[in-house]
């Protein structure tokens, strides 16, 4: 961390944010599998497209799937044909995505305030916590957010340029990124952007800023990259359907509740409430919420100087707290949905720490507060390493080898932390938050070293699907009421085929009875349980109380006569299926129960 020191060279950042986030990265995409929700939905996405031989709309189990734009997916399905087919090459692109963000936001930092603020705002950008678990999810919105990064600097530096070319290059890139995050999902690609400029614009009373030529210049690029593909969509056999599920009922019927078909009615997921965002924000921030604490409390004074001494702050606080409010007024709610304003949230933090740099008495209290919050979180890291030494207690050397992590957690905190704020004391501020940020890093891949392969075993849904495949692939399959996951899951690299039985709750017997007497007596029916399956936590999780899961729709199925469990399958803490086979009639040889009833 002794390369974190003040220079004058634009890109004397670049290398220790690149040696600061690489771990991460290499932690985040290459070193685990595919966990719910959403990366096994996108994964069979992306496999499906791999094969496809028209790429206008991805396909999940081989129906068009209209919820975004296929950017991403192109982008994952080109890794798949060159490399194959495994979770480490579907997250490539995000590599790619997240490199981005942060030559991205270092150099819009470094745009606003210099080198210190170009440190801080990529690595920040880079690890909050919100904004790094997107960025390694497998899902669009990893694509979107490099877009609206782009787009950010586009806007700044088309907005400070004087009229000219280099104000219409800077216009230039915002369009680019913002054509992107439109490909990537949908018109969120050109609010963000377009919510900054404007709010900016607004605030400085620059009214001329929407006469200039070169802010519409890049128009025309966004319709050469926007275009075709729109037009592809019209072309298809549903083009109407489609167009209008993703762009009224997906795109709309987010923000509102709006008429729709059962299946599109997007209102009734993920419900928001009022001041969600703003009161979940602290946790969306960790571990550098009291820094964000502090930058926002010193954006109300700083955004309010006359001129362009409050130009940069300004911008931030645009980039952040507008797409807040639109997403506070939506009527459904995601963390990951707020990813975009923590870009904005990353430049307040940067503009504090440049200022801080050169007065460092005022940064005292928050970078303590900083790093006892790190030192929690390691903590907690360790501690959870622990508990997987406690429960691999039968394996002396996968007990030992997690205990010996734990302790190199806490090891590589303390001395961390020790140079922290020793750094401080010496008012290097820059130097003191990258050793707070190489301990909070440092924490998180350790524990993640053992924790990760523990996780993929729980979400190891690839080896649920053989299991079934290969007990169900000679008879007829139908799926009640399936989720995406389990669809993706039977369909990724197996093609197994099933029929969905999607009705109300309340007609689900009929539904099952009738499909029975329509099928083979051969045919099974697979439901989800509910909760999670029997693991090396459920003794602590009874101590602390809590009850093992019921069968759900399977129980209430098999006590009506409906149906009668005959497989069970299922993952340790992890997913839990029953297979469901007529009521009437004795139980034959074929039908013994994997797991006894």
């Amino acid at each position: 961390m002794s390369s974190l020191s003040l220079n004058d060279g634009s890109g004397r950042w670049l290398r220790p944010v690149l040696l600061g986030l690489a771990p991460l990265w290499v932690v985040g995409t290459l070193l685990r599998g595919l966990w719910t929700p959403d990366e096994p939905r996108v994964a069979d996405i992306v496999w499906r497209m791999a094969g496809q031989h028209h790429w206008v709309l991805p396909q999940l189990a081989g129906r068009p799937f209209l919820e975004k734009p296929p950017l991403s997916y192109w982008a994952a399905a080109l890794c798949v044909r060159a490399l194959g087919d495994s979770a480490a090459v579907l997250r490539l692109p995000n590599l790619v995505y997240a490199l981005i963000v942060a030559l991205a936001m270092g150099t819009l930092g470094f745009a606003l305030d210099g080198v210190t603020a170009a440190c801080v705002a990529a690595l920040v950008a880079g690890s909050a916590i919100t904004a790094f678990r997107v960025s390694m999810w497998l899902a669009p919105d990893a694509c979107l957010l490099a877009a609206c990064a782009v787009a950010l600097l586009g806007a700044y530096l088309g907005y400070s340029a004087p009229r000219g070319r280099r104000k219409l290059y800077g216009y230039l890139l915002m369009h680019a990124g913002a054509a992107a995050g439109f490909m990537a999902k949908s018109a969120v690609g050109w609010l963000v952007p377009a919510l900054a400029l404007l709010s900016l614009i607004a605030w400085e009373r620059r009214w001329q800023e929407l006469k200039r030529a070169e802010l519409y210049a890049g128009l025309a690029l966004q319709a050469i990259v926007i275009g075709p593909w729109l037009l592809a969509v019209a072309h298809t056999a549903h083009g109407e359907h489609a167009l209008r599920v993703m762009f009224w009922y997906n795109l709309a019927g987010r923000f509102m509740k709006i008429p729709a078909p059962p299946a599109y009615q997007y209102a009734n997921a993920h419900r928001n409430s009022v001041g969600k965002y703003f009161f979940q924000l602290p946790l969306y921030l960790l571990p550098w919420t009291a820094l964000a604490a502090a930058a926002t409390r010193r954006a109300w004074d700083r955004a309010r100087l006359p001129g362009s001494a409050g130009t940069a702050w300004r911008f931030a606080v645009c980039a952040a707290v507008p797409w807040l409010l639109l997403l506070s007024l939506a009527a459904t709610a995601r963390d990951t949905y707020a990813a975009p304003a923590l870009l904005g949230f990353s430049l307040m933090i940067a503009l504090w720490s440049s200022e801080s740099q050169r007065q460092p008495e005022a940064a005292t209290a928050p970078l303590r507060w900083t790093r006892w919050t790190v030192a929690i979180l390691a903590i907690a890291f360790a501690t959870a390493v622990v508990a997987l030494a406690a429960v691999h207690i039968h394996s002396a050397g996968k007990a030992s080898a997690d205990l010996m992590l734990a302790a190199a957690v806490l090891l590589s905190l303390r001395l961390a932390l020790r140079r922290a704020s020793r750094a401080q004391q010496h008012g290097q501020v820059l130097l003191s938050f990258g050793w707070t940020f190489g301990a909070y890093a440092g924490a998180f891949c350790l524990s993640a070293l053992a924790i990760f392969p523990t996780i993929d075993r729980w979400q190891d849904l690839p080896a649920l699907a053989r299991r079934i495949h290969a007990e169900t692939q000679h008879r007829p399959l139908a799926l009640l009421d399936p989720d995406e996951t389990t669809v993706a899951m039977l369909d990724r690299g197996l093609q197994t085929r099933f029929t969905r039985i999607e009705v109300p709750r309340r007609a689900a017997g009929r539904a099952v009875t009738r499909w029975f007497a329509e099928h083979d007596p051969r045919g099974r029916v697979l439901v989800l349980l509910p909760g999670h399956a029997a693991g090396p936590f459920t003794p602590l999780l009874r101590h602390l109380g809590v009850r093992p899961p019921g069968d759900g729709e399977a129980g209430r199925l098999q006590a009506t006569g409906a149906a009668r469990i005959v497989r069970r399958y299922d993952l340790p803490q992890g997913r839990r299926y029953a297979l469901l086979a007529p009521s009437e009639g004795a139980s034959r040889p074929d039908d013994s129960p994997g797991h006894p009833q």
